[in-house]
């Protein structure tokens, strides 16, 4: 299809189609806000690397080619007339791949909607040699001072049949709206969200990874050893977030109940928590996993001092993994409360 073409004075209603140049971020939500299971969608936050495109959904379509038996081109209504699915996951940012390292906590939980990848891959019948599904958007600037006519992600085919993996149509019910990646996105549900590429145009069945720059050059971690191969950005590291008490609200000798969320790629099944910077640690208790939605935990605490208090959280899959203390996007996630007399 023909690139999006540009607005010069973009109007920023959220109904209208809108160019915004480069790299930005919209933060909404904040941690202590963080209350409900289903983050709204006018609450989740918004990323883009290359700038929001000038869409029409009237002549959108979506073609699946490559290493397949039968190409596919796809409209809009196509795509709606296929069955539909709502899945519940978490959605976190990884941060920016020019700083790995540093933790973000962009994220949030919702409702998407739309056609399963496994789907459309059983139309266009993957051939033998597939190993990959390369994903593109119609996004197109400036991004680390380098023109990228486009954005192309990669995901292993194995995670593109498992039955999760959408071509959403939909966020909490409602049509995607074009600063959410619509009209349609890929969602990866236990993958970062940088894989879950907006605004998709293309998705190519290939026996091999992606040469774009997103694939090669960002999102792309360092291992332990120099030797090694980096590795891709791809599944979600278990992490957590406390949401309350909020500061001020808490009183010595009065109860409290401390808790958050807490997800990764595979079931959450241990959260510690801290109230004293991580020095002791007590297990919180954890609510189970419904597909790929976060997890609340609780824990109960009575404050016996006045003064600053540093709460921690950290949470543990069932294969052992857990957040670290060290530098890390996951990084334990730590708040000051300050303790009163009532």
């Amino acid at each position: 299809m023909p690139p999006p073409s540009r607005t010069d004075a973009p109007d920023n209603s959220p109904s209208t189609p809108m160019l915004v140049e480069g790299f930005g971020l919209d933060q909404r939500l904040r941690p202590p806000e963080m209350t409900s299971f289903l983050t709204p969608e006018a609450d989740l936050f918004a990323v883009w690397h290359l700038g929001i495109p000038d869409v029409a959904t009237d002549s959108w379509s979506l073609t699946v080619g490559g290493a397949v038996a039968r190409q596919l081109t796809l409209s809009l209504d196509d795509l709606r007339a296929l069955p539909q699915t709502e899945i519940t996951s978490v959605h976190e940012c990884a941060g920016s791949p020019l700083a790995p390292s540093v933790p973000q906590r962009r994220v949030g939980n919702v409702r998407w909607g739309g056609v399963r990848l496994s789907e459309l891959l059983g139309l266009a019948g993957p051939e033998d040699e597939a190993a990959y599904v390369i994903s593109v958007g119609v996004d197109h600037g400036r991004y680390d001072s380098a023109y990228h006519d486009h954005y192309e992600k990669d995901l292993p085919l194995g995670k593109a049949l498992d039955g999760t993996t959408l071509v959403a149509l939909t966020v909490n019910g409602a049509p995607l709206p074009v600063r959410r990646g619509g009209p349609v996105r890929l969602v990866v549900p236990g993958y970062y969200g940088t894989n879950s590429t907006k605004w998709l145009t293309s998705l190519t069945v290939s026996d091999r990874r992606s040469t774009g720059a997103f694939t090669t050059k960002y999102y792309m971690d360092p291992t332990a050893d120099a030797r090694a191969q980096a590795t891709p950005v791809w599944e979600l590291a278990p992490n957590s977030i406390l949401v309350a008490p909020a500061d001020a609200h808490v009183h010595v000798g009065k109860p409290v109940e401390i808790w958050g969320w807490a997800w990764a790629h595979e079931p959450v099944t241990e959260v510690d928590v801290s109230v004293d910077g991580g020095h002791t640690w007590t297990s919180a208790q954890v609510a189970g996993r419904t597909g790929h939605a976060w997890q609340r935990f609780s824990f109960a605490w009575t404050p016996s001092s006045v003064g600053e208090h540093i709460l921690a959280c950290r949470a543990t899959t069932d294969s052992g993994t857990t957040q670290p203390s060290t530098p890390r996007r996951n990084r334990i996630h730590q708040r000051i409360i300050f303790v009163t007399q009532e």
